[in-house]
């Protein structure tokens, strides 16, 4: 049992994964560590389980210690396991993270009052279930919550294979309070922080920062506008004291920004926390995981994020097609691709460092269109990754998924992940994807062919 009668116990849990591959591009349970902060500000003790932790020495030594790089990226411990009963795949399966043995002991030594679980890709829930299941084997009478993008997307199928206790969606501010308030436990107070809980094993190597929360846009593809209900501006200052927080205790060098808009609203948010850090001087590393859109990348940003340290730059470019943008997101001008890549170019950054990202595989889209994209984006001289499309629950384009799928995709989250490339049909076959990955590939290597 817990310990209320002294200082309140919560145990933060991010699951391991499980999947056909996964690599480390700046995976932090930022949400998670953004409640973490606002429990510990309110009087909890907070502990951590990182089902994750690529430097746990205990899980490599049997598993082996995995590749990573000095930006903070690379790869997680991983264990080959067998597909679930009624999934077939030609692919190995692996479980990615901590040890279940030792994932138990940690949450046994927390010995929590109330526990919380995040959640990330719907066809991670595999993990999820585990680390659910850990938590109530060791704590049954102990709530369990889960949140994250599978809890909100998918909350009755996360309620029955979790058996989590409650299962967060919408508003988490209110929802944890009313849960918090029916188990007879201290109520947090104030609003959710904007900066994370601070600890060294998370954010030593790369820090993660968000200046806008949401995105204005609705594209037909994306969970974003159903994750975070309306847009929020960021604000400068606050993400830079985040960021010197980061650096100023941990030495990180290292950031990725998690925003699904990071340049809408540019002359108050991005431009000026770029100042910031440019009159700062402090030699930092920035990098892109999400895709910025194209039409908001002006010159003047172009080159504050040269100035201030850039590594990469990520376009969402999609289509060359302008009936698809008309279709799935109105995000679109037929040069825009041609006038960024020529604006990057004059702000210092080599083609090399600047990808497009190519959507492929949607329902009934024909595998020549994306063909076309690919070699449109390449013809500028830039790299091309051709991202593959996985149905996401309750935006416009599940009703078409479903419908044309031959996977029960509402029954089984495992497939939605676009290695089973669930969208195959006569005119984008699995062969046709083979081929497009293979020209990819071939382009990269070869820009300008």
């Amino acid at each position: 049992m817990g310990n209320i009668s002294t200082k309140p116990r919560l145990l933060l849990f991010q699951p391991p994964i499980y999947d056909f591959a996964l690599f480390d591009l700046f995976l932090k349970p930022y949400g998670l560590l953004r409640l973490g902060r606002w429990f510990e500000e309110s009087g909890y003790e907070v502990f951590f389980v990182n089902g994750l932790d690529y430097n746990d020495k205990e899980t490599n030594s049997l598993l082996g210690k995995p590749r990573r790089y000095s930006n903070g990226t690379g790869k997680f411990p991983r264990m080959r396991i067998p597909l679930p009963h009624g999934v077939d795949s030609e692919r190995s399966f692996g479980r990615y993270g901590v040890l279940a043995d030792i994932l138990k002991r940690k949450v046994k030594d927390a010995n929590p009052d109330i526990i919380f679980v995040t959640s990330g890709m719907t066809y991670w829930y595999k993990g999820v279930v585990e680390a659910v299941g850990i938590c109530k084997e060791l704590f049954p009478e102990i709530p369990v919550l889960t949140g994250g993008i599978y809890a909100n997307l998918m909350p009755d199928h996360c309620k029955v294979s979790t058996g989590a206790d409650y299962v967060v969606t919408g508003n988490a501010e209110e929802s944890i309070k009313t849960v918090f308030k029916a188990h007879s436990l201290p109520v947090p107070t104030g609003e959710i922080p904007k900066g994370p809980l601070m600890l060294e094993e998370v954010w030593k190597d790369a820090g993660v920062l968000r200046l806008n929360e949401g995105c204005p846009f609705h594209c037909d593809y994306c969970a974003s506008d159903l994750l975070c209900k309306k847009f929020i501006k960021g604000n400068a200052e606050i993400a830079f004291e985040a960021l010197l927080e980061m650096h100023g205790r941990f030495g990180t060098s290292n950031f990725a920004f998690y925003d699904d808009a990071l340049l809408v609203n540019s002359e108050q948010s991005i431009k000026p926390f770029l100042e910031l850090i440019i009159q700062k001087d402090l030699q930092l590393k920035f990098y892109l995981p999400n895709a910025v859109h194209l039409q908001f990348l002006d010159k003047d940003t172009a080159f504050l994020m040269k100035r201030a340290g850039f590594q990469e730059i990520r376009l969402g470019y999609e289509s060359s097609s302008r009936d698809f943008h008309t279709d799935y997101d109105d995000k679109f001008e037929e040069d825009d691709l041609f006038r960024v890549v020529e604006t990057l170019e004059s702000a210092g950054f080599s083609k090399n460092k600047i990808t497009a990202y190519v959507l492929g595989g949607l329902p009934s889209q024909q595998w020549k269109d994306v063909e076309g994209s690919i070699k449109t984006a390449a013809s500028t001289g830039i790299r091309v990754s051709l991202a593959e499309y996985s149905p996401v629950p309750r935006t416009p384009l599940w009703g078409k998924s479903m419908e044309l799928c031959s996977f029960p995709l509402d029954k089984e989250p495992l497939f939605h992940n676009n290695s089973f490339f669930p969208m195959k049909w006569d005119c984008y076959t699995l062969e046709n994807m083979k081929y497009l990955k293979s020209l990819v590939q071939k382009l990269n290597m070869d820009p300008g062919s």
